[in-house]
């Protein structure tokens, strides 16, 4: 694509719509539309863009330049045109990955949710307290070889090391807190 070049009005020519009488070198905003309409979209395509993508592109290629098409150097139209385009086509897609558009999946209404209901969440939050009630009532030796084994995933005979007990008496203790606890949560 060469260079277009707009010749500058003669001095008796009043300034038409869409020209700036402060910048005489700046094309009429029609004849920018038509010079561009049809390689901005070649340029939208060839990047992969759909065919109503590039559409919009384009439109918003015009819309970018209609905003400031008074204030604009107009040294190099296809530079200036091409650059916002390309800044168009980076936001472009830059708002498609935030949108995963085409990782989406449609979701059945008739499925069930998943979420608890209020009954539910307040139920377990009871079930909850009962048990950290239930582990504070039980003995200290009781309570940390079940605290080691349970949550802190050691087993019963590194539990028993770790607490110098036998591995009869620890496996005695978890029977002792198990039971306990089931008996605090009914």
């Amino acid at each position: 694509m060469g260079v277009l070049t707009f010749p500058s009005p003669a001095p008796d020519d009043s300034p038409s719509a869409g020209q700036d009488s402060a910048t005489p070198d700046a094309p009429r905003f029609d004849a920018l539309v038509s010079r561009y309409r049809r390689p901005l979209l070649s340029f939208f395509q060839r990047r992969a863009a759909s065919v109503e993508d590039a559409e919009d592109l384009t439109q918003e290629v015009f819309m970018r330049l209609s905003r400031r098409f008074s204030r604009l150097h107009w040294g190099n139209p296809d530079g200036l045109v091409f650059t916002i385009a390309s800044n168009a086509l980076i936001d472009h897609e830059r708002h498609e990955r935030s949108r995963r558009r085409d990782s989406h999946v449609e979701v059945d209404p008739a499925l069930p949710v998943d979420e608890p209901s209020a009954e539910a969440t307040l139920s377990g939050r009871q079930r909850l307290r009962s048990l950290v009630e239930a582990l504070d009532t039980l003995h200290p030796n009781v309570k940390a070889v079940f605290v080691l084994c349970r949550f802190e995933n050691l087993s019963q005979a590194e539990a028993a090391v770790r607490l110098g007990l036998s591995i009869s008496t620890v496996e005695k203790h978890i029977v002792t807190a198990m039971a306990r606890l089931r008996q605090a949560i009914g």
